[in-house]
């Protein structure tokens, strides 16, 4: 039915751009019985094939296919414009270009579900026929075994404990509405409250009808989907923030001039209506009943004193030699990690507890997910389920820089750092996960920045360290270079005085960004960075922008003139003859997008290379180790 409307993917496809923001506000009720609404809550619906058929990849596949797409949006005029997009954020600072946003967005949807963290695993599970199907209650109970016990069994580290959800599809122009409301009600006697009665017309919409709305676009796309297009259709949905979506294909039929898939009004409005109630009243109550009862049964013994007691005489059995959990002896091992399948079994303690605790991060409630991620770290790490381990500090920084109760005084910058590097040492180190590394990086750089004060310091150092350790491409290179500088931008100074900014560092980083585009064949994005650099200069050089350094200002000045005849070269002018002080176009010109090229024949001649990618390669430091400086050395 949902193929002859346009949708070769099914129903699958024809809900799945609906998925991304859920209409109206979605009320949510933490551990402690408090209710918030929100506004931009969403879920992603996921192919039920697809899942847990890839692990997390040990290479740079998919940052290989990131870089592929970004050169892609870069080489059309389009990708071009909105690159080179320099707007403010809410506080006025330098906000993420869309190109960077869109580099974000696929970052985060690269990993598979993975068994050691399970925002990738069912949180619902729909069941869909339509009205036609000729034994409908037998075809719901088939399709429930097939996703239970037969060829769609999900991976045994997956809990099969997730909702099912049963939906009927009515065909309003051949189908009696009579005969699918007694349907209805006999599937809600069967198979209980959490059902409903889709009402869709089976004819195919083009833009030319009266009531036709264009399909809602997918903003968050794999790198894979993004080169691919889109994939198999299933009905598998897994709850999300919108911070951890991993959704969404391309365009979905050709149905419009502009390329874009086309609906009848009462199609998507019917559609809308279905994923709020399924979200409202049955997904959101599930995962609070889930996180009370988990919170009851297995968190509340591990906060106990019993619990305690069992948590330290682990850690101390035995005469260890080593005190620290986190270290990883052997002999506080919980013997519950099978080291051989890389997995805890679903229904063991450590197993639930990080589901508890995605669940309450997922549902928002930034203290919870803190203090369970933090409860079980160590357990991790004494088995030495190295990823578990690198999982767990990575969300637990991440919720506590969320918590938007817990403002910068109250967290310490340095305990946030420390997590951090734990994670991102683990990741690399023992696992040798690269998509997870970056994942962990360019969240702390992100919501660091967003803390302002000295968080932006520390923003600017993990940005730093994405480059250091070589896990971006050419042009993620050039993006994290301009993070750097949007980092040290966003350092407000203090006082008459203005102590303590970073303007002239994130002059110097923009100025870096600039040539690095201009070497990539972009002069108009080298442009825009340039343009930024000399606002960022305006305010602390004196005698009208003059560099005290000669080699500086040197480089400026051929940064400056490079530039501006790359743009005159773009526009079929000869300017290669012109010297650096005949420059007939001010910076601000250059800025139009017309750059098509993919080389650059450079005209900066420095005697020293400034390079921001040139740093210490040579790993992440073990943060565990006191003599990993000495040992590296």
């Amino acid at each position: 039915m949902v193929r002859n409307k346009g949708f070769k993917g099914g129903f699958w496809e024809l809900i799945r751009p609906f998925g991304e923001t859920v209409s109206g506000k979605v009320v949510i009720r933490d551990s402690i019985g408090s209710s918030r609404a929100w506004e931009d809550y969403g879920v992603r619906f996921v192919n039920f094939k697809g899942i847990g058929k890839a692990t997390p990849s040990r290479d740079s596949g998919p940052l290989a296919q990131m870089e592929e797409v970004l050169t892609k949006q870069l080489d059309s005029s389009e990708g071009l414009m909105g690159a080179s997009v320099r707007a403010k954020d809410v506080l006025g600072f330098p906000a993420a270009t869309p190109l960077f946003k869109s580099y974000l967005q696929q970052l985060l949807c690269v990993a598979p579900a993975a068994p050691h963290e399970t925002f990738g695993h069912p949180v619902a599970n729909v069941i869909a026929i339509s009205s036609r199907n000729p034994a409908p209650l037998e075809t719901l109970r088939q399709l429930y075994a097939d996703s239970t016990t037969g060829d769609r069994h999900l991976p045994d580290w997956v809990h099969q404990e997730y909702l099912r959800y049963y939906v009927l599809v009515h065909d309003e122009e051949r189908d009696d509405i009579t005969e699918s409301t007694k349907l209805y009600d006999q599937m809600k006697r069967h198979f209980g409250l959490h059902c409903h009665l889709l009402r869709l017309r089976s004819s195919q919409c083009v833009v030319t009808d009266d009531d036709s709305v264009q399909v809602p676009q997918c903003e968050w796309l794999s790198p894979s989907e993004h080169l691919s297009g889109a994939g198999e259709a299933g009905t598998l949905i897994s709850n999300h923030s919108r911070k951890f979506a991993n959704l969404h294909s391309e365009t979905l039929v050709d149905l419009g001039t502009d390329g874009t898939p086309y609906l009848f009004d009462s199609d998507a409005t019917a559609i809308r209506a279905f994923i709020r109630e399924l979200v409202v009243q049955s997904v959101i109550p599930f995962m609070e009943n889930k996180v009370a009862v988990w919170n009851d049964q297995v968190a509340s013994r591990r906060r106990g004193i019993s619990g305690r007691f069992i948590s330290m005489s682990k850690r101390w059995a035995f005469g260890s030699s080593s005190r620290s959990g986190i270290a990883g002896s052997s002999s506080g091992s919980s013997g519950n990690y099978d080291s051989t399948q890389h997995f805890y079994s679903p229904d063991s303690p450590e197993a639930v507890l990080r589901k508890m605790a995605d669940f309450a991060f997922m549902l928002r409630d930034w203290k919870l997910s803190t203090s369970t991620y933090e409860m079980i770290r160590s357990d991790f790490g004494n088995d030495k389920a190295w990823k578990y381990h690198a999982g767990a500090h990575e969300m637990c920084a991440v919720s506590m820089l969320l918590n938007p109760l817990a403002t910068s005084a109250k967290i310490k910058l340095d305990s946030v750092d420390q997590l951090f590097e734990t994670a991102c040492y683990s990741y690399l180190t023992r696992c040798s996960d690269v998509p997870h590394a970056l994942r962990c990086l360019s969240l702390a750089v992100e919501l660091l920045k967003s803390r302002g004060g000295s968080a932006t310091e520390s923003a600017a150092k993990w940005a730093m360290r994405v480059m250091d350790f070589g896990l971006v491409g050419s042009v993620g290179q050039i993006l994290y270079t301009e993070r750097v500088a949007a980092c040290y931008a966003s350092k407000t100074p203090v006082g008459a005085a203005k102590w303590g900014g970073r303007r002239r560092k994130a002059g110097m980083w923009s100025t870096l960004a600039a040539d690095q585009w201009l070497k990539a064949g972009k002069p108009t994005l080298a442009s825009a960075c340039l343009e930024e650099a000399e606002r960022l200069y305006a305010d602390v050089l004196e005698a009208d922008g003059v560099f005290p350094m000669p080699e500086m200002q040197s480089f400026v000045d051929n940064l400056r003139h490079a530039v501006k005849v790359e743009y005159l070269e773009a526009r079929g002018f000869d300017a290669r003859d012109r010297s650096p002080t005949e420059d007939p176009l001010d910076t601000e010109e250059t800025s139009e997008k017309l750059d098509k090229r993919s080389h650059r024949r450079s005209l900066i001649g420095l005697p020293v290379q400034l390079d921001a990618g040139a740093l210490n390669t040579q790993g992440p430091r073990d943060p565990e180790n006191p003599n990993d400086d000495f040992e590296r050395a």
